[in-house]
């Protein structure tokens, strides 16, 4: 904070966006953290956040990649996974 205590325009932006964030990730009372993440990841922008991530890793490190396929819902993608994985 200024040492006036005003927040500045950069300061409420941070704040709001802090706030967005807590609000999507935060789980409810009856939410297991895991599965609101993964619901938000996987529908709309988060789809493709989550699938550029994932290209991005299979190219930098592709077993890696592979191995965190089992454990992440990107079923639509196991074909291409497996087609990468036959071309070793």
């Amino acid at each position: 904070m200024a040492l006036n205590d005003v927040p500045t325009e950069g300061e409420r932006r941070l704040a709001a966006s802090r706030a967005e964030l807590r609000r999507i990730l935060e789980p409810g009372p009856d939410e297991f953290p895991r599965s609101q993440t993964m619901r938000y990841l996987m529908r709309g922008k988060g789809r493709m956040i989550a699938l550029g991530a994932f290209a991005g890793l299979l190219a930098v490190k592709p077993r890696f990649a592979l191995s965190l396929v089992r454990f992440v819902p990107l079923g639509g993608l196991m074909p291409v996974a497996r087609l990468i994985k036959s071309l070793r």
